[in-house]
């Protein structure tokens, strides 16, 4: 085998060097349309992928053929429907994607959330989780799965899992991120901090101090689809306590939470969202989101807005890069939706008041019915690129991992399939 292995790398060097010669100087983008094979023996770099959102599918017309009949979303229409619009979703798409494009070297590993386990993790070579972390399970009520996603989380390095314990706690605990923005000079929604437990009668006097008429509450950790959430108007709570003395008591074990104001457009409605993209650590587009209409989705059409949005999310992601690593060393994330707050204010140059409302980490709708590409495509080339740079650091780290002279043997056919990384 080992000989195989040398075959292969000396194989791959000696065409790159062809390639370089017949190109002349050409640009490194034609080197890596050069077919490079995998000898026999090397086996497939193994990819899990967590998948279960039944809430993202892709564009009609666009799914794998080849599409798992046990996989597909079929409960899709009517009131009891478990699913949103079709059949293919964007995350089991995105893993049939990856061994699309490069066939001969990735093989995937489909589980649900209910599928993880540190024994099932171990044999892949690293695993993507679409949507299945300890939040969710929690949110299922399903509490011992929820403690074994959480060690197979925490232990990312040795389950190899996608995203990493640090950089995802730190999207989780929305506080966290938050006061890093805030002290970037980020703009966001005025909130009131509580850290270490929910007092009602300290909390009212916060917002009567801050002289907000209409205010809400929501839980600062692992907190989405509104749950956990009170609010209402302050002279209401001034009036009779109770409701948030309630509130107090049936949120005792949390211990984070955020107070803001109503952030209202001139109709009196909710502010609306310009949702921002970033894939393998670049901004790829953004879609208008409606704050009350649950089907006002589109891309957002280009403009001063737009650009506006898309330029206050990059000074955001340039947040999240300085908490994103793997193994020490930094590693763009796989995908961020940064959520931008857009409410019509005609004093403003621009029209509008905009803030960060929220980031999102990959376990999220990725919208791809609206975006200007194919999601599959994008996000099936991001994971492969992806896993090139998280693989070769650990790999660099020394970790234990299945057939790892096989592994980095196929990550240098892909170096010379697709050029080196340059990031």
């Amino acid at each position: 085998m080992a000989k195989a292995m040398k075959v292969a790398m000396k194989k791959a060097t000696a065409m790159k060097r062809k390639a370089v010669v017949k190109a002349s100087g050409a640009a490194a983008a034609s080197i890596t349309k050069k077919k490079v094979p995998v000898p026999k023996g090397l086996g497939k770099i193994r990819i899990g992928i967590i998948h279960g959102k039944v809430f993202d599918p892709v564009k009609v017309g666009t799914h794998d053929r080849k599409y798992p009949e046990k996989l597909k979303i079929k409960n899709n229409t009517g009131r009891s429907a478990s699913g949103w619009g079709g059949q293919y979703m964007a995350d089991v798409s995105t893993g049939l994607k990856i061994a699309r494009l490069q066939p001969d070297i990735f093989e995937i590993d489909f589980m649900r959330m209910d599928d993880v386990s540190p024994k099932r993790l171990a044999k892949n070579h690293l695993t993507f989780n679409f949507w299945g972390d300890m939040s969710i399970a929690i949110a299922d009520g399903k509490i011992p799965l929820a403690k074994t996603i959480i060690e197979v989380q925490k232990d990312c390095y040795n389950t190899r899992h996608i995203p990493e314990w640090n950089y995802y706690e730190w999207v989780l605990h929305k506080s966290r991120y938050m006061k890093q923005c805030i002290k970037a000079g980020i703009p966001m929604i005025p909130t009131i901090f509580v850290d270490n437990g929910f007092n009602a009668k300290a909390v009212l006097k916060q917002v009567q101090a801050k002289g907000w008429d209409k205010f809400l509450v929501k839980p600062a950790y692992m907190s989405f689809f509104g749950q956990g959430i009170i609010h209402g108007k302050t002279q209401d709570f001034v009036d009779n306590l109770e409701p948030f003395i309630q509130y107090e008591r049936d949120n005792k074990k949390q211990k984070e939470f955020l107070v803001q104001p109503y952030m209202l457009k001139p109709n009196g409605l909710v502010f609306d969202e310009i949702r921002n993209f970033f894939v393998d650590g670049e901004w790829k587009y953004s879609i208008y989101t409606d704050g009350t209409d649950y089907e006002g989705f589109y891309e957002q059409p280009a403009g001063a807005l737009k650009e506006a949005c898309k330029q206050l999310a990059i000074r955001t992601y340039e947040e999240v890069k300085k908490v994103s690593k793997w193994e020490g060393k930094p590693i763009d994330t796989l995908l961020n939706r940064i959520d931008i707050g857009v409410v019509p204010d005609k004093s403003l140059k621009l029209g509008y008041k905009i803030f960060v409302n929220e980031i999102e980490p990959q376990m999220t709708t990725w919208l791809g019915r609206y975006c200007p590409y194919e999601i599959a495509d994008l996000m099936g080339n991001a994971c492969i690129s992806q896993a090139r740079k998280a693989l070769k650091l650990t790999l660099e780290k020394g970790r234990k991992l299945p057939d790892k002279e096989k592994v980095r043997a196929l990550l240098h056919i892909l170096d010379e399939r697709l050029g080196p990384l340059t990031k």
